[in-house]
């Protein structure tokens, strides 16, 4: 099975899948098909028995495109990054290890405020009934420079309780929770791709510091964002998440979301939102941007 939507290609069938003539050629059997890689912007191998080429997967890498590897399960656990994709890699790297700790704790701060935010759209959107708008509200209002508090961690208790149930916890083995790191870990691996395009190390974060994460900036950057997941769960997931619904949540990427006045496809939402990002701890803006989630959630875009 090949599984093709707005640039991304699922893989999830035993195939030869190789390079020819600047095209990635899928086998399968006596058929096979031919993708230009410029028609790509992110591949996801989710079959255990794929045999993928060296060439192939050196030119996808050359090519800045998002590469997923999945388990025997079909789970993401794995992207391959380019050491360096920008002209600029020292420069743009020296200027990541110089950002200023006062900085980076007044970015958490913002980027906290906005995931309250994001939950209180989500509930909002969903027309969830007695949902704790105020208290939330009192949250974010109450944030301080790298969160001390952890409001972020509070907040997210009571909004996941209210979405999913009083009984929720994001360690139980549901459907729910197997959807939501699922399209978590598709939206964290192309957050990757953006941070390494632009000369970054994902493993420097600005408030994640774990000594085994590879991708603390990628999870620190992923937090308001992670919202247009919830509300895609919430609003298709019951007690299964079989392969048709991981083929419909890796079309989120390509659906369209509002940002600072315009709708864009949520992949060109994150790029121009980790932009920001980058800015603000560049010093060249106060301000970052945000999804309005209220506005909701444009699925199916061509």
């Amino acid at each position: 099975m090949v599984y093709m939507s707005w640039k991304t290609v699922v893989i999830g069938s035993e195939c030869k899948v190789s390079l020819t003539m600047n095209r990635m050629k899928i086998t399968i059997g006596d058929e096979y098909h031919n993708i230009p890689l410029c028609d790509l912007d992110t591949v996801i191998f989710s079959h255990d028995k794929t045999v993928i080429t060296i060439p192939l997967l050196s030119q996808l890498i050359e090519h800045n495109i998002n590469v997923v590897i999945c388990d025997s399960h079909n789970d993401p656990i794995g992207v391959f990054q380019a050491f360096n994709t920008h002209s600029l890699v020292f420069k743009q790297l020296n200027k990541q290890i110089n950002w200023k700790k006062t900085r980076k704790k007044k970015l958490w701060k913002l980027i906290v405020r906005d995931k309250i935010q994001s939950e209180m759209d989500v509930l909002q959107l969903l027309e969830i009934e007695n949902a704790p708008i105020d208290l939330l509200k009192e949250y974010k209002n109450s944030i301080y420079n790298d969160d001390q508090t952890n409001r972020e961690g509070a907040s997210a208790r009571i909004y996941f309780k209210t979405l999913f149930g009083s009984d929720f916890t994001r360690d139980d083995l549901s459907a729910v929770n197997f959807a939501l790191n699922y399209g978590y870990k598709i939206v964290a691996s192309y957050i990757s791709k953006c941070v390494v395009a632009r000369g970054l190390l994902t493993q420097l974060g600005i408030h994640h510091i774990g000594e085994a994460n590879a991708f603390n900036l990628t999870y620190d950057f992923i937090e308001p964002i992670r919202a247009v997941v919830d509300a895609w769960v919430y609003d298709s997931i019951t007690d299964r998440f079989s392969i048709a619904e991981k083929q419909a949540i890796i079309e989120l990427l390509q659906a369209k979301v509002f940002v600072d006045g315009k709708w864009f496809r949520l992949n060109d939402a994150i790029e121009d939102i980790v932009d920001s990002y980058i800015a603000f701890l560049n010093e060249k803006t106060e301000e970052v941007l945000l999804i309005d989630v209220k506005k909701g959630i444009q699925l199916n875009c061509e």
